[in-house]
């Protein structure tokens, strides 16, 4: 198996630049987030990466967004999501689609996939299969489960693993239900671990030839998540509990939590010994003190925060920063998370803007990992639905007249756009 891009439009100026995963070719059977969240990071690190999409398309392309929004412009997630790919739309239920497939496996080294297990197994294209015709081939399986596992049958998203997983348990206050994160925290972790496991299966391949079958699954991942809370929970016998008065992890002493102001929130964390002085600045000496005895920073958490929220609701932000401040505790604003990515330490680097030919100008956030020795790639926007059906058709070996076969059998999509005409 050779290692040369199967990319027909690489500028000069970006061959000429050194990047990670080079010549690398990936078949991505990719949707909602995970997948594509590992797809594209892979093609940023310099993978030709073809997404392969069913005629209807990704579910992300419309699915999630603003009901006032264009029903034909992307969604934002897709459009987040799907960077560095390029879109080949084919109906893999039709038999010359999944030849055609067959043949695009040959040429390729990675295979991408977090469809549900079973559905690739039963066009001849799972993993074993995969991996007994090409030894050399990393095929690379997200799932909700392990796939090798007794409930890799059962569907689940992100926030039923949050939930299974005992993440949304540990979220809220005592007194009320359990809050999971508000974002995808499982799908873009295991999308992270996805992305470990293909390039340690192909350092290993340069050793010794033999691809692998990479397994993911988001249930494992999200108990990784919780490395100190899950080894916590292993070996000591009492059990984590949530605060009543904003301390946000279990096993922290007060103050660790977020605290409401008159016009915001902010968050803070102190050492038990610098509570005497938070307390000073916020004039709660003696509500405070008495309480601190011992590991009161711990056993009376809860009745420590209570005091400081009650305090914190009568103070501006920037008043309770200001105060706050000359006592060296960690503390912050909370803050939405449009001013989040207007933040100077990000903005320049992490925000990056895109002209894009079908959904005009719109702002992602990039892969946040830095190397000294090559800059991540940023050459392809998220691709309109089978806008390089054609091209990869073609780079496959596939002759004009069969790809024109295909096109009108409907087994095929293309765009319409002008690459995919010619």
């Amino acid at each position: 198996m050779q290692n040369t891009s199967i990319g027909a439009n690489a500028r000069p100026q970006e061959d000429e630049q050194v990047r990670p995963l080079k010549g690398i070719r990936v078949l991505a059977f990719t949707h909602y987030a995970a997948g594509p969240i590992a797809a594209q990071y892979l093609g940023s690190l310099g993978a030709e990466v073809v997404k392969i999409e069913a005629p209807a398309g990704d579910y992300q392309r419309t699915g999630i967004k603003e009901p006032t929004a264009d029903p034909d412009a992307p969604s934002p997630y897709f459009l987040g999501m799907n960077r560095n790919q390029r879109s080949l739309s084919i109906d893999l239920k039709r038999p010359e689609a999944q030849a055609v497939i067959r043949e695009m496996i040959s040429r390729a080294d990675v295979i991408l996939e977090n469809f549900r297990p079973g559905v690739l197994e039963r066009m001849g294209i799972g993993s074993s299969a995969v991996l007994a015709e090409h030894p050399g081939i990393i095929y690379c399986s997200i799932a909700a489960y392990d796939p090798a596992g007794p409930s890799r049958n059962k569907p689940a998203l992100d926030l039923i693993i949050q939930a299974l997983s005992g993440i949304a348990s540990l979220g809220g206050a005592a007194d009320g239900p359990p809050v999971p994160a508000g974002a995808y925290i499982v799908d873009t972790y295991t999308a992270s671990q996805a992305v470990i496991g293909v390039q340690a299966a192909l350092r290993q391949r340069d050793q010794t030839g033999l691809g692998q079958w990479v397994r993911v699954d988001m249930m494992s991942c999200a108990l990784h998540l919780l490395a100190s809370e899950s080894c916590y929970a292993l070996n000591a016998q009492e059990r984590a509990s949530r605060g009543r008065n904003g301390i946000s992890h279990s096993h922290q002493p007060a103050p660790y939590g977020i605290y409401s102001t008159l016009d915001g929130a902010i968050a803070l964390v102190a050492h038990p010994a610098s509570l005497p002085d938070l307390a000073a600045a916020l004039g709660l000496s003696k509500q405070i003190i008495p309480l601190l005895e011992g590991k009161g920073a711990w056993t009376n958490r809860d009745q420590i925060a209570g005091i400081l929220s009650g305090r914190l609701r009568q103070l501006t932000s920037d008043d309770a920063l200001t105060r706050l401040a000359p006592t060296g505790i960690l503390l912050a604003p909370v803050r939405s998370i449009d001013q989040a990515l207007a933040d100077p330490d990000v903005a320049g680097q992490l925000v990056r803007e895109v002209e894009h030919s079908y959904g005009g100008r719109y702002r992602v956030a990039v892969e946040p990992l830095k190397l000294s020795g090559s800059a991540l790639v940023f050459d392809r926007p998220a691709p309109d639905l089978g806008e390089h059906s054609v091209e990869v058709l073609r780079e496959t070996g596939i002759n004009r007249d069969r790809i024109d076969a295909l096109i009108a059998s409907g087994a095929v999509r293309v765009s319409g756009r002008p690459g995919n005409r010619t």
